[in-house]
């Protein structure tokens, strides 16, 4: 290629895996060599990826062709296989792992691209980002009615969550009721009901289906449930330092 289009093309990629990040994070730019620690075991001897991903993340880049299918799959890997351990710096869903999946959902899925945003897509609606979010919401609250838990509903149900929601949010939901209960402030559970309430208001009955909560998704749909819980995870935090 010339040496315009490889700029052009190094370009596209960045945009790609822009996405909002938590204030903390002052890296603007992801290179290679850290999105491919997105895909390593950390409690692994070996840190080094998947053999040949290196060179076929690079070559997507360069050239401005899909990204390698094996980069997602070890991604949404990961965060089924970890667990948040601020301790030993791990944790389950990063700004990271969150760029790669926005990135490769952008060049080589299927989802409309108007549908994936760098922040909090408030308007929309498509079904597995807006459980993603009210995955986010309903953990929100249990920290609210538990300050200081160890442990919240992302540890146990995340996983199942995001593959067959249609079985694990009416037992989130329950949670969630005797969780509310114990909020002290009249204002935040009018907040988080409404939240919840509007997001419910976006997940539409299909012909097909008895409840507008799908029984399983795609691993493409997985990625966008990732993307939303990122976001809305963000938002909440960005609030807090606001205040």
């Amino acid at each position: 290629d010339t040496f315009g289009g490889i700029l052009k093309n190094l370009k596209r990629h960045y945009d790609e895996m822009e996405i909002v990040r938590p204030s903390n994070d002052s890296i603007e730019y992801l290179g290679l060599w850290r999105m491919l620690q997105e895909t390593v075991n950390k409690k692994s001897r070996d840190k080094n990826p998947v053999s040949n991903m290196a060179g076929a993340v690079y070559r997507a880049i360069i050239s401005g062709s899909r990204y390698p299918n094996s980069l997602y799959q070890e991604v949404i890997g990961r965060i089924r296989a970890d667990q948040d351990n601020p301790d030993n710096r791990i944790y389950k869903i990063t700004r990271g792992r969150a760029a790669i999946i926005k990135a490769y959902l952008m060049r080589n899925g299927t989802i409309k691209k108007e549908e994936i945003t760098v922040g909090l897509n408030e308007n929309c609606s498509n079904p597995a980002y807006v459980l993603g979010r009210e995955f986010a919401v309903l953990e929100a609250i249990q920290e609210e009615a538990n300050p200081g838990i160890n442990a919240t509903i992302k540890d146990r149900y995340f996983n199942a969550a995001c593959a067959t929601p249609a079985i694990i949010f009416p037992v989130l939901f329950k949670l969630k009721n005797s969780h509310i209960r114990k909020i002290n402030s009249r204002n935040k559970v009018i907040y988080y009901e409404t939240l919840l309430e509007d997001l419910q208001g976006k997940l539409l009955l299909k012909d097909d289906q008895k409840t507008a909560c799908p029984r399983r998704l795609t691993l493409e749909e997985q990625g966008m449930f990732i993307l939303g819980y990122y976001h809305q995870t963000q938002k909440r935090y960005e609030k807090k330092e606001d205040k």
